[in-house]
């Protein structure tokens, strides 16, 4: 019985530790350590932007306007579109900006983004590497702040800020905003340390000479390519103010194969960034333990706390008042399930609905994982 009790104690602190106290552990820090010094630029240095697109054709016109317009010297911008085997109009629809400098780099196979990235990457003119995606679109002043950090020369690689905005009818966008708002505060906590853990691949920017070549089985290589940038000690960061635009999901549900998917790249991250864990690097690994590893077992410890919970119902009071707090957030999260499937919005029973879905599919990542169930080649999230 002390062995279950303290197994259940031991998953119930790290879940709470991973949510609540690693944040609070970040403020009380950032009070107490200094935090790095990085140098600003106010110089705009030549950027290649590449698009990763596969059948795009609802959207890939947009982005290319979105980019034709930013606030940056257009002869200091080389723009790519990268065509992943597309089979509907994005590639005709791009060749129609060819004449305005747009480049189309049409693979006929399909191969994967990690894969098109590994090819295209070394045929950047320009030694500062920019990745978005052709459902984002810029916010006109996102590259100048993006790239200021470049003056820098610790800086291999920038992360910008994502927000999201509701699809037509839907609410998953403030949820998604919820989460993301969360994220953030962690993001620049980290950021400021230089030891961001991954980048949101909607805008990042990376030097050319950092640039890691990613196995071409690698399925989340935007968080893998920081990593092992960070890992070789240069520092990666956070910049809010270079904004990302993207629609959510049209519901929770939408999302479920893309988080599947990006929970089985976790797991398989994690077996590739083993070096990281490793306590004699310092705060880059304390946030490594924290912020990921932890986070990605949630779906264990949730597991866990339950059963064991169960068992200890009728020992003790707290354990019985402890697992009826438990039934009653799970009880929650299926009303809000059925609540989403209705088009309904009441935030409480939303959010207890997000946090089991998002776990639940860490779960199933898992297994797609261990299975070797997992293409490397995405499938885009209907919007």
């Amino acid at each position: 019985m002390l062995t279950t009790k303290i197994i259940f104690w031991l998953s119930l602190f790290f879940l709470i530790y991973s949510y609540v106290f690693y944040p609070l552990l970040l403020a009380l820090l950032a009070k107490i350590w200094k935090v790095k010094e990085f140098k600003l630029s106010s110089e705009l240095p030549k950027l290649s932007l590449i698009i990763a697109a596969y059948n795009e054709e609802k959207v890939i016109k947009g982005r290319i306007e979105n980019c034709l317009n930013l606030d940056y010297p257009q002869d200091s911008l080389e723009i790519i579109i990268a065509s992943d085997g597309s089979s509907d109009k994005t590639n005709e629809i791009v060749r129609e900006y060819q004449s305005r400098g747009i480049i189309l780099l049409d693979f006929e196979n399909r191969r994967g983004k990690v894969n098109v990235l590994n090819e295209i990457v070394p045929q950047a003119k320009h030694s500062i590497v920019v990745f978005s995606d052709a459902n984002t679109m810029f916010k006109r002043d996102a590259l100048k702040k993006l790239v200021r950090y470049f003056g820098d020369s610790r800086v291999g690689c920038v992360c910008g800020g994502l927000q999201f905005v509701n699809a037509k009818g839907s609410n998953t966008g403030e949820l998604e905003g919820v989460y993301w708002r969360y994220e953030t505060m962690i993001k620049k906590f980290e950021g400021r340390r230089g030891s961001l853990l991954g980048v949101n691949g909607a805008i990042f920017a990376i030097r050319k000479e950092c640039y890691y070549s990613c196995p071409p089985d690698t399925i989340v290589e935007d968080f893998v390519m920081p990593m092992k940038i960070l890992e070789k000690g240069h520092a990666v960061v956070y910049e809010p103010e270079a904004i990302a635009i993207e629609e959510a999901a049209h519901k929770i549900i939408h999302e479920k194969q893309r988080r599947i998917r990006i929970g089985a790249g976790d797991f398989q991250a994690l077996f590739r960034l083993l070096p990281m864990l490793n306590p004699f690097r310092g705060f880059p690994a304390l946030a490594f333990w924290s912020h990921k590893v932890l986070r990605w077992f949630a779906p264990f410890f949730l597991i866990i706390c339950f059963f064991t919970n169960l068992s200890l119902f009728a020992k003790e009071p707290v354990y019985a008042v402890i697992f009826i707090i438990q039934c009653v957030f799970y009880g929650c999260a299926f009303i809000g399930q059925m609540f989403s499937w209705s088009g309904i919005n009441i935030k409480l029973f939303s959010l207890c609905y997000y946090f089991v879905s998002m776990n639940l599919a860490l779960l199933l990542g898992f297994v797609r994982y261990l299975t070797g169930r997992q293409n490397v080649k995405w499938q885009r999230t209907e919007r």
